[in-house]
């Protein structure tokens, strides 16, 4: 897109001049470059698609604040020379002001990672140039009547053949004209208030619908949809949902409710309750977002949990990022200690699907898979997929051990050495003299 327009900040305008033309020959648009000593007038001059940071540790301690202040909504993206080590500084910062992140990029920068948050912008720019004013939640409930709103399914693969196991089910408002209203402007005002309720099953009925035709399809797939506290609490949710899986003869395990880590933890005992009484029925409870809330090892442990969902931020730059590559892997292993399928989002370049398949992660959901689509799209996607996955396919590293000399000579990983006891020294010093006479009696 041509028409977008791009603020670049670095330490002098010949810093942000260069990072404009690096990125310009990926990202077209109309591109500001500016110093540090002069961004703040163009900060508050006019709105801008996207703003660029160059080395954003070297800039004012504020920018990130202004940027907070003046350019709401923005997307963000920072370019730095030690990105391994402020990556993960640089992010809870953005978080903590609400900052609209996108990513984090190293300098240099691999073009496939480039490329891949350019695609992520085009799109942010393509649904902020929509008239994008926060929804109501009377106006949501009337789209919901009208049935603008709908189910777009976001595929999940497993990550060990490559198979479709399933779809994420996410919300997407569709016009009558084909236009479309990003989930920003309605989602919040639905979860302030009672429209999620409605909104949400009705994300659960279209699921069940879909599963039920592509089992005529011999696709046994999975959906998971994301419940808040407030739905999971609602009156007759449970009953509600299990006549619904009965009346379309769809096996209690073809759903997955998701539910946010941040929002379950001091959540109810009915909310609880619910979750364990799905578990009963037979359908999978997920964790979504490990690792951005709250929740203590016992507390994640007494949930009634069947998948953990790991936050992107623990998925994108793993691969080039050692403690970020730590963190996921610790996550993956606690998944797997509790008996739990690991999930990771966010996965968007080849670099992310090998990073979390060293992980060995069981799952990822991400742009380098598929995007969500509308449910007639489903079907011809897997063909699609199904098609070229193989290109895709990467193994598991074998793991590397600690071998032993007598290990090594052996060839054998298994072989086992024991810290020696009375009775083993005993033995050795016996053999050791038995081949100290056969020694003698040969000679």
């Amino acid at each position: 897109m041509d028409n977008i327009d791009v603020l670049v900040i670095a330490e002098s305008q010949a810093q942000s001049t260069r990072l404009s033309r690096m990125v310009g020959r990926t990202l077209s648009g109309h591109y500001q470059p500016c110093g540090e000593s002069e961004f703040h007038q163009y900060l508050v001059a006019k709105r801008y698609d996207v703003i660029i940071l160059g080395n954003p540790s070297k800039l004012s301690s504020d920018v990130l604040e202004l940027i907070h202040n003046h350019q709401p909504n923005t997307s963000l993206v920072m370019f730095d020379a030690n990105s391994e080590v402020n990556a993960q500084l640089l992010d809870q910062q953005a978080r903590r002001l609400n900052v609209n992140l996108v990513s984090v990029l190293p300098l240099p920068c691999p073009p496939e990672r480039l490329e891949a948050v350019v695609e992520r912008l085009t799109t942010a720019s393509h649904e902020n140039s929509v008239d994008s004013a926060p929804m109501s939640a009377e106006e949501v409930s009337s789209a919901l009547d009208a049935g603008k709103i709908q189910a777009w399914f976001q595929p999940k693969v497993r990550i060990a053949d490559g198979a479709v196991t399933g779809f994420e089910a996410l919300a997407r408002w569709v016009e009558p004209d084909g236009s479309m209203l990003p989930p920003r402007v309605f989602i919040p005002s639905a979860e302030e208030s009672e429209v999620i309720i409605p909104l949400t099953r009705k994300l659960i009925s279209d699921s069940i619908i879909e599963l039920s035709s592509w089992k005529r399809s011999n696709l046994n797939l999975k959906v998971s949809v994301n419940a808040t506290v407030e739905v999971l609490d609602s009156d007759n949710f449970v009953p509600w949902l299990q006549d619904l899986l009965e009346h379309h003869k769809l096996a209690p395990s073809s759903i997955i409710i998701e539910i946010t880590e941040s929002r379950v933890v001091g959540s109810a005992s009915k909310v609880v309750e619910n979750l364990t009484h799905l578990r009963q029925l037979g359908l999978g409870v997920s964790l979504d977002d490990f690792g951005t809330g709250y929740s203590s090892l016992l507390q994640l442990s007494r949930m009634p949990c069947t998948e953990l969902k790991i936050d992107r931020s623990f998925v994108s730059g793993a691969s080039g990022k050692e403690e970020t590559a730590v963190l996921l892997g610790n996550s993956v292993r606690i998944g797997h200690g509790l008996g739990l399928n690991v999930v990771a989002e966010g996965v968007e370049t080849r670099a992310d699907w090998e990073a979390v398949a060293r992980a060995k992660v069981d799952e990822v959901q991400g742009w380098f898979v598929g995007r969500a689509q509308p449910a007639e799209s489903v079907i011809p996607w897997i063909e699609d997929w199904n098609s070229r996955q193989l290109l895709l396919q990467t193994e598991r590293p074998k793991p590397v051990l600690n071998k032993t000399v007598a290990q090594k000579l052996l060839g054998r990983d298994q072989w086992l050495f024991h810290r020696p006891n009375a009775l083993s020294i005993t033995l050795l010093f016996i053999l050791m003299a038995l081949s100290a006479l056969l020694a003698r009696f040969v000679d």
